[in-house]
């Protein structure tokens, strides 16, 4: 038998578990990030709480003396000590008292997905893909970033070094996409609660005939529903009425929101990661870094390497101890990145947090991010999971981003706009309520140049029903 040297290329696609928890512990809010603390408390014996605890982000790490990860961690290196001795039992009682004052652990949506996605039989980088998406999503199963901000070349780190075409990215994350939204909970993986119930709809059975009047019902009627008008309804979507009864019982059986039963109900007590007050004329600045605890290496427990010759136990705590330096380097850069964004905030927004929310000024994820000097997606994951303590309440960082529009004075944010639609109905001494048309006539009064169809759009986000439902 000859032998022979055959060449071949294989495209992989390689999103470690680093990667993974990068992504993770930058989108999750603080008592999220308190659990995920707790887990990692209990599971690696390298990770202690110190007794004394610096709140500066900079003594964060810095003080831990361990080399870099790609650095040896050998029993000669300086990671070993002379001295023999046993684990601090002190730092073992603060760990104790965090885990114990720590958050019950649940499983959270974005295991429960992985752990499903690991049982299919697919290729590597469809499980690679479909990890990353998941990822992506937010407590209530939808996609933080859309599919496209996902694709771009400038943002996805999985795929920028591959030889794949565009189309071929394309093919392989929508395919991923559709596996996902129909695991259990179904309708996880889409841009919005709509589109999930058409997607639950679509698993369930429902009857090909019927798919397109039901879609239209959910994106389109759903008000008319809430206001009683039947009749208008099933002629709007092409049915009789004894079927919009059908698709109204059968709408009742779903779940707009499907990640919610693996939220744990912290959403029910949020804790602001940020705290902006005007205190005396200044405004004051805190961060929730001070909640969380301040962590460390054990070096009682690195020292055991120096005791033993087995090397499955060196390797053991050779892992650990990469695995926590870790973790505290990722806490620190999500902590650091957050100290920006507050002080970026203070500097753009200035006026909102002494006026209010109709002082809210255009700003863009993008001008942040680059004022950040990193991407518009990491901002993306703060601003959609984080909260601020302000003397107009606690809001969500989100809030205060928006885009602009030309008005007499210049440049309005939208936000802005909200909040004045808002008080033109809550002023509003008419027995009839205002039309949206109406609406946009006092706005164009006030110097802002909007459409009816804009202020539709604006009253819908801001969960006030139309006419319809206010009354004629």
């Amino acid at each position: 038998m000859g032998l022979s040297l055959t060449l071949s290329q294989k495209q992989s696609l390689s999103i470690s578990p680093l990667m993974l928890q990068r992504l993770e512990l930058m989108a999750l809010p603080l008592t999220e990030l308190q659990e995920k603390i707790k887990e990692a408390i209990e599971s690696n014996p390298a990770l202690e709480i110190p007794e004394t605890k610096d709140n500066s982000w900079e003594n964060l790490a810095d003080n831990i003396p361990l080399k870099s990860r790609e650095d040896d961690y050998s029993d000669t290196s300086e990671y070993g000590s002379d001295q023999y001795g046993i684990y601090d039992n002190e730092a073992a009682d603060r760990a104790q008292k965090f885990l114990e004052n720590a958050i019950g652990e649940s499983e959270s949506l974005m295991t429960h997905l992985i752990n499903r996605l690991h049982l299919d039989n697919i290729s590597e980088e469809e499980r690679e893909i479909g990890e990353l998406l998941i990822s992506n999503l937010d407590k209530d199963g939808f996609n933080r970033i859309p599919l496209d901000g996902i694709l771009s070349e400038e943002n996805n780190i999985i795929l920028k070094n591959t030889n794949y075409t565009h189309d071929e990215k394309q093919q392989l994350i929508y395919k991923m996409r559709d596996i996902i939204q129909n695991y259990e909970p179904v309708g996880c993986c889409c841009d919005s609660w709509k589109e999930s119930l058409f997607i639950q709809a679509k698993f369930h059975r429902l009857e090909s005939e019927y798919q397109d009047s039901f879609k239209h019902l959910i994106n389109e009627e759903l008000e008319k529903v809430r206001a009683n008008k039947f009749k208008i309804v099933a002629k709007d979507i092409n049915v009789d009425e004894d079927t919009l009864d059908y698709f109204l019982i059968f709408l009742k059986t779903l779940t707009p929101f499907p990640g919610s039963q693996y939220d744990s109900g912290m959403e029910n007590y949020i804790i602001p990661d940020l705290s902006i007050h005007v205190v005396n004329g200044k405004i004051e600045f805190h961060t929730s870094a001070a909640n969380l605890p301040d962590l460390t290496i054990s070096k009682d427990f690195i020292s055991l390497s120096d005791e033993t010759s087995d090397k499955e136990t060196k390797i053991y705590i050779r892992e650990q101890t990469k695995a926590a330096k870790e973790l505290i380097d990722q806490i620190d850069m999500r902590n650091k990145n957050l100290f920006k964004l507050g002080t970026i905030l203070i500097e753009k927004q200035s006026d909102f947090f002494i006026k209010g929310l109709k002082a809210i000024k255009p700003l863009t994820q993008k001008e942040v991010a680059i004022e950040m000097d990193v991407h518009e997606t990491t901002v993306s994951r703060l601003a959609n999971s984080k909260w601020i303590e302000t003397d107009w309440g606690i809001i969500s960082v989100k809030q205060l981003f928006s885009s602009s529009m030309e008005s007499s004075d210049g440049v309005t944010s939208k936000t802005a706009i909200k909040e004045i639609i808002k008080e033109i109905l809550d002023n509003n001494e008419e027995q009839k309520a205002l039309s949206d048309q109406k609406i946009a006539n006092v706005l164009n009064e006030k110097g802002i140049s909007i459409a009816r169809r804009t202020v539709t759009k604006y009253r819908k986000e801001l969960n006030i029903d139309s006419t319809y439902i206010r009354g004629n």
